[in-house]
């Protein structure tokens, strides 16, 4: 036993088996050598302030090396020191804002400036990506924002950091890196320093522990006397370490049935002819698919319980109207948080059974919308089947380890569809799990639903999905979009199609399109002419620009049935917005043609920003697209349209 660290004469758990102390210290000390230079870099980039962030890094290390048994089971350890580093560092340099050395280059300088005029959320969302090159979702929950909130929250930093720098966003790691050349001079610690001050961290905190503990029992009254009548001490001699098993894992999840709604909840929350429970089981028979867009059994195929419940408005066993609860319980904290997003993921792009998202979802997203105040997170989904009349209001929440869904199906139109109710339902859901020992928040009895963009679907997520699209009567089939491809020429169906319309090809105002590419829907095996169809281009130019570009299309519109009088073109606009960055403009055109035809089109021009898009749906007599389903269509492409990445100005 040496003096600096009293475990080197024992064992300790490492991993799944007792490793000597030796090995502990030999797997810190590589760590500390290979890890502590990426941290500093890393911290001193979120602060600014050189001297703070070595400290702070190195009381991190400390900590670990307190924790060693645990952080070094860790896959990653970098990711339980980064975090209390950052928290350590921001807590100093509060005090001296961007406080930095006097002799720093002047490149570091302004790329430090350009971190610190992003707020702190965004600027450790960039770091986190682009410096420390974590995944989306570990760096939303580092940050501790939902997945969709760290993705907007990262748009943003890397546009503002790039457009300070006046560089592309993939350059943004190589200014990141540059950096390095501030912290080459940094001197560290010997590492037996630091185990040596994360030795005496622990023995300061077990007398600590074992101090409190007898003033415990000291004020409870439950003072114990040894066969003498003497009452122990603590200036009694320790009792030898004796090296014992290693800690228990956490309990598994318990979730009886009886968390489950009842049914008079559901009486409750949703109006019917008289709601019955039908079902109650764990989901282990049939195909285990019973919510719409389900693509698997299990949404956490390795959780520790799950359960099942349905209820029936009616007698008949074939009622349209129906309520399913489903839950799961999954064993850590992380695993939950996924299986919360795998479980919305259905949803928010319905892929098939086979988890083959190039298969064509038979359902629409109507909305979406998040639920404040239910569980530790939470959603509410309005889907409309394309093959039925069939609507879908389905809540997603996670408490704790928790994971559950309430949805109604029901044959009232989507835009009355009970969402309230819906709320109400997963909210009483949540609100009986989080009296379990293993779950999180509990839940507000009557949330409201409040309507946001919609999550991310398919490999281009900043242009329309196959779910966004609406049914038509009579169904003529699924929709099945091409992949987006980039616009190489000029074609007719980017634009108006019987008016002289600017088209997204090419340059405008002597400025280049950015990122113009297309889409093309059309349906699967249905008996339709081959010009039927919706197409979609985007593409990206300065924000004037962008500007221009739909007020030009939108002059060109206006102008339409005067350009040529013999070809009886009729316009009518069917909705006209602008808000701020945003607008949106749609019409529907009729053109007669020779030999008594007529071709009807929609016609759409959205701009997001620096992003502008051009629907164009050419119809057909019996695949006509409803006037309000055009513009919800085209207000899901603005939606989307939000996630293009900026105009590239060098």
């Amino acid at each position: 036993m040496t003096a600096e660290d009293p475990l080197t004469a024992r064992t300790e758990p490492h991993g799944s088996a007792y490793v000597s102390s030796a090995d502990l210290m030999s797997s810190f000390d590589a760590f500390y050598r290979d890890a502590r230079n990426r941290l500093l870099l890393q911290t001193f980039a979120l602060t600014g302030d050189l001297a703070v962030a070595r400290s702070a890094v190195r009381e991190a290390f400390v900590v670990s090396w307190h924790h060693w048994r645990k952080t070094g089971r860790l896959a990653d350890p970098e990711s339980a020191v980064r975090p209390d580093a950052w928290r350590k560092a921001l807590r100093r340099s509060s005090t001296r804002p961007w406080h930095r050395k006097k002799d720093l280059d002047e490149e570091t300088r302004r790329i430090l400036d350009a971190l610190g005029a992003l707020p702190v959320v965004q600027r450790k969302a960039l770091l986190l990506t682009q410096l420390a090159a974590v995944t989306m979702e570990e760096m939303a929950q580092e940050i501790g924002l939902p997945a969709e909130a760290a993705e907007r929250e990262l748009q943003q930093g890397a546009a503002q950091f790039a457009t300070a720098l006046t560089i592309p966003t993939s350059a943004i790691p190589l200014a990141l890196n540059a950096l390095s050349d501030a912290i080459r001079s940094v001197t560290w610690p010997r590492v037996t320093i630091i185990r040596r001050a994360g030795a005496a961290r622990r023995r300061a905190h077990t007398v600590i522990g074992g101090a409190a503990a007898v003033v415990a029992l000291v004020a409870g009254g439950a003072v114990a006397t040894d066969n003498t009548g003497v009452r122990p001490t603590l200036d009694r001699e320790e009792p030898p370490a004796v090296a014992g098993p290693a800690p228990a894992e956490p309990a598994i999840a318990a979730l009886p049935d009886t968390t489950l709604v009842p049914v008079d909840a559901v009486q409750q929350a949703v109006t019917g002819r008289g709601w019955t429970l039908a079902t109650t089981s764990d989901n282990s028979s049939g195909n285990g698919l019973v919510l719409p867009c389900q693509p698997s059994r299990y949404a956490d195929p390795q959780g520790t319980a799950a359960w099942v419940r349905t209820f029936r408005d009616g007698a008949k066993p074939d009622a349209p109207r129906g309520v399913v609860q489903v839950a799961e319980a999954s064993s850590s904290q992380r695993r939950a948080a996924r299986t919360y997003r795998h479980t919305r993921r259905w949803f928010a792009t319905c892929p098939s059974p086979d988890e083959n998202e190039t298969d064509v979802p038979r359902v629409q997203l109507v909305s979406t919308a998040d639920l404040p105040g239910v569980g530790d997170e939470s959603t509410l989904f309005v889907l409309r089947s394309r093959t039925d009349a069939t609507t879908h209001v389905v809540g997603v929440a996670r408490t704790g380890l928790f994971t559950t869904v309430t949805a109604l199906s029901t044959t009232t139109p989507p835009a009355r569809a009970n969402r309230i109710g819906v709320g109400r339902l997963l909210a009483t859901a949540v609100g009986r799990l989080c009296t379990l020992p293993d779950a999180g928040g509990c839940a507000e009895p009557d949330p409201k639903p409040i309507p946001r963009a919609p999550y991310p679907a398919g490999t281009t997520p900043w242009m329309l999905s196959e779910i966004d699209l609406p049914p038509i009567t009579p169904d003529p089939g699924p929709w099945v979009g091409t992949p987006a491809a980039p616009l190489a020429q000029d074609r007719i169906d980017v634009g108006a199609i019987g008016c002289d319309t600017v088209h997204l090809y090419g340059s405008f105002r002597d400025r280049k399109i950015q990122a113009n590419e297309f889409r093309t829907f059309v349906f699967s095996g249905a008996k339709l002419p081959p010009q039927v169809g919706l197409t979609q281009t985007v593409g990206t130019l300065p924000g004037p620009a962008a500007a221009a570009f739909v007020t030009r299309f939108r002059e060109q519109m206006t102008a339409c049935p005067d350009l040529d009088a013999t070809a009886g073109t009729e316009v009518q606009e069917l909705v006209a917005t602008d808000q701020g960055k945003q607008a949106m403009t749609a019409w529907r055109l009729s053109t007669a043609l020779p030999g008594d035809r007529t071709v009807e089109y929609d016609v759409a021009v959205l701009r997001h920003g620096t992003a502008v898009s051009v629907l164009t749906y050419v119809a057909a007599p019996k695949a006509r697209i409803a006037d309000q389903d055009f513009v919800a269509v085209a207000q899901r492409a603005l939606e989307r349209l939000a996630r293009s990445a900026p105009y590239d100005p060098s």
